[in-house]
């Protein structure tokens, strides 16, 4: 498995939401660091949506495309996400963030208070 250690400090993001998480998202999106490393999921059939989302070079928006129930999709790759980017160990020089949207659906809704409990073992 390769590092994900970039340079450091690092701060590596996760910001996950829906079409009507988008003015949040893209308010995370400007107070972000300049040097942030991470990703944006978004869940939405029109990825001309997209493009108001703005942020730090080193951080990409990706649609998933909806498929079932609303949030259902984008549990699934925020699962994804977990599974590669969170740490097995401490890392000082390296944290990790997470945002996810209010409005997501009750898919992502049950999957947040596993994340919690991942991020307080680090």
């Amino acid at each position: 498995m390769r590092s994900h250690r970039r340079r450091s400090p690092l701060e590596h993001v996760l910001l996950a939401g829906g079409v009507d998480d988008l003015s949040g998202l893209a308010l995370q999106l400007a107070v972000l660091p300049v040097d942030t490393y991470g990703q944006v999921l978004v869940e939405t059939d029109d990825p001309e949506l997209l493009s108001i989302l703005r942020g730090p070079a080193r951080v990409t928006v990706h649609q998933v495309v909806p498929d079932g129930a609303p949030g259902e999709a984008l549990a699934r790759a925020v699962e994804s996400w977990i599974a590669e980017w969170i740490p097995t160990e401490v890392d000082g020089a390296r944290s990790v963030s997470l945002w996810v949207g209010t409005r997501a659906g009750a898919h992502v809704d049950a999957l947040c208070p596993g994340i919690g409990d991942l991020l307080e073992r680090l």
